[in-house]
């Protein structure tokens, strides 16, 4: 959880840089380009008053960018009136000329030729005045500029990564302690329970024989106490797990083993169970799927989905169970019942300690503790659980595990 949460802020904190670094290069980006053409737009405006006779002829300035000036006359006779265009000839005015008719808009960019163009209207004596002013130095700027931004914004980004990496480390830190502390309480008071419900369950089973109560009725008062004192060993032991598998510290052995063989065993266990609960198995199961894991966790895991599909099934619905292999994923096990459709909100909740889907349902034994531990085994084996449910009721638990050697069959 503590790894979580420390992502969890790191994420959050590079989105907000990764929109601020990307808002603050595109504004440069746009206010460059927009000072670009406003300037390259003003030396074309004053291009195309030049020798034009008016009662307020523009101010002299300073010619900034180069620029082409064609008049053509009413025969379409084109002259040029200025060049400071490099590689430009006069020759290539009639071209260019073409170009922009072609584009039928009074203003523009040649992108080909690296050009901004304006077109003016009929002068009284009917010429038409065409300039063009060269944006190659322009666009060659913008182009770099892109290119500084992203190699600056890459190297802030990694810094601020680096930044917010520790930075979370330092957040999480209480959260941490208060994590550890209640990790460890619940170990400490789970293994400190054990030795005294182990007594009380030992001495129960001696004080229900005959012989030591002849009364009957204190027999059942001691019989109650003691199913009582199961359950509790159970509630402890399995918070007992969850807290190994919070510290790390779960002791699994792994080697390499029959998936197939303990799936088989779960499912010849539970069968009996399920007929005299008056419901239906199905299950098909590969033979000989290998992986590494600890055999007694697998079991367990195996025992809660199937524990969990005959306490959450319809009265005489259906429960299938299948194994298969597969080299792209590895080794999947499905547990399938027909039952009460859950919720997208019953999902995201499902695999969290304490919850119950169905409150409603109390004669249902267990403490909601079930998913947790499977969730751990599947996690400590280096695989995922997810759960799907259709709309008709069959909610699907799913587990791929990383898949050994197949045996030869």
């Amino acid at each position: 959880m503590i790894k979580k949460l420390r992502w969890k802020f790191i994420t959050i904190t590079m989105i907000i840089v990764t929109i601020l670094l990307v808002s603050i290069f595109v504004t440069l980006y746009y206010s460059t380009k927009t000072g670009y053409r406003q300037r390259s737009m003003d030396a074309l405006h004053t291009a195309l008053k030049e020798d034009f006779p008016a009662n307020n002829p523009p101010p002299p300035r300073r010619e900034e960018t180069p620029v082409l000036i064609a008049d053509v006359g009413t025969d379409g006779t084109v002259t040029i009136t200025k060049n400071r265009l490099a590689d430009t000839d006069s020759s290539d005015a009639g071209a260019l000329i073409s170009l922009v008719n072609e584009k039928r808009k009074p203003a523009g960019i040649l992108e080909e030729q690296h050009l901004r163009y304006l077109r003016g209207n009929k002068s009284p004596d009917g010429r038409i005045r065409y300039v063009f002013s060269d944006i190659y130095a322009e666009q060659n700027s913008l182009r770099r500029q892109i290119v500084y931004s992203a190699v600056i914004g890459f190297c802030a980004f990694a810094a601020f990564f680096l930044f917010s990496f520790f930075l979370s480390g330092w957040a999480v830190k209480p959260v941490e302690r208060a994590w550890e502390q209640q990790r460890q309480f619940v170990a400490d008071a789970s293994h400190e329970l054990k030795t005294p419900l182990t007594v009380i369950l030992s001495n129960a089973g001696i004080m229900s024989q005959p012989d030591v109560v002849p009364d009957e009725a204190n027999r059942l008062r001691i019989e109650r106490i003691r199913a009582e004192a199961e359950r509790m060993k159970q509630l402890v032991e399995s918070l007992l797990t969850l807290a190994r598998s919070d510290s790390g510290n779960a002791s699994a052995a792994f080697r390499p083993l029959d998936f197939s063989f303990v799936v088989n065993s779960s499912i010849m266990t539970f069968e009996p169970l399920i007929f005299e609960m008056g419901k239906r198995i199905s299950y098909e199961v590969d033979n000989n799927i290998r992986i590494s894991g600890d055999e007694k966790k697998l079991r367990q895991l195996a025992d809660i989905l199937l524990d969990n599909a005959c306490k959450y099934s319809l009265e005489g619905g259906l429960i299938t169970v299948g194994l298969t292999a597969s080299s792209g994923r590895g080794a999947v096990l499905s547990v399938a019942n027909e039952g009460k459709a859950l919720t997208e909100h019953e999902i995201k909740q499902l695999f969290h300690r304490f919850y119950r889907a169905d409150p409603s349902r109390s004669d249902v034994a267990g403490y909601g503790l079930g998913l947790s531990i499977a969730e751990s085994i599947v996690k400590e084996h280096g695989g995922e659980i997810r759960v799907e449910s259709e709309e008709k009721g069959v909610n699907r638990f799913t587990v791929v595990l990383p898949i050994g050697d197949l045996i030869e069959k």
